[in-house]
């Protein structure tokens, strides 16, 4: 992660807008993409668009990897 990145907060997170902008692209054009061939086939497109909908979050998963470390560090304090 580079330090000259611009972070913006949302929902109490602090995301890089590229990233965001990457994800939201890619769950757009697959719900996009899944309606209109919905519509082509003649069958319902609101289930379509549900299933591009999922299709594109699932891209947007492995487009963007997550920038934050977490550890789990035991506490020994037994009055917490």
């Amino acid at each position: 992660m580079s330090d000259d990145e611009q972070y913006v907060e949302i929902w109490g997170d602090r995301v890089s807008m590229r990233d965001l902008v990457v994800a939201l692209a890619a769950c757009a054009a697959a719900t996009v993409a899944a309606v209109v061939l919905g519509r082509v086939l003649g069958q319902s497109e609101f289930f379509w668009g549900l299933g591009g909908a999922v299709v594109g979050f699932a891209a947007a998963v492995a487009l963007v990897r997550p920038k934050r470390d977490v550890q789990i560090v035991a506490d020994d304090d037994p009055a917490a």
